[in-house]
């Protein structure tokens, strides 16, 4: 038979369990409410304090290509259509453009690198390609934010 100090213990460790189980269905409920749905097949480009939905399939594609470097050092030769992110952004008076995945991965593209950068257009979906790279994290897929700062 237990003693109640043992008894005390598996009720304070219940709460506990409880507690932490509260606060993690309450993180997760904040996360997923605070994220900005974007329209399938769409971008959304965000530049002093406005904000505009592109239609990926209303946008003027042409051919581009070049390599890319993985973080191995192999290279990759890269021929498709889209368009460059200096295109989409629109804004001449920046520093930086971040760029921002479905799935909230994000890679910033410096000013100086901008014409280097390129949206893949494949399928109503929107792939970031930064050529000059010597590591290809900044090659997002799946497109739906882009923010100029």
């Amino acid at each position: 038979m237990e003693n109640k100090a043992e008894q005390k213990n598996k009720i304070v460790l219940i709460a506990v369990i409880i507690v932490l189980l509260a606060v993690t269905a309450g993180a997760v409920l904040w996360y997923l409410s605070s994220r900005n749905e974007v329209p399938e097949n769409s971008l959304v480009v965000a530049a002093g304090g406005k904000e505009q939905v592109l239609d990926i399939d209303k946008l003027s594609l042409e051919s581009f290509s070049g390599i890319t470097v993985n973080g191995k050092g192999e290279q990759k030769d890269i021929n498709a259509e889209g368009v460059k992110l200096s295109s989409v952004i629109d804004v001449s008076d920046y520093s930086e453009v971040s760029v921002i995945a479905d799935d909230a991965y994000s890679v910033v593209v410096k000013k100086e690198e901008i014409d280097n950068a390129w949206l893949q257009i494949e399928e109503g979906t929107a792939r970031l390609i930064v050529f000059g790279d010597s590591d290809s994290k900044r090659n997002v897929k799946n497109v739906v934010r882009i923010e100029v700062e």
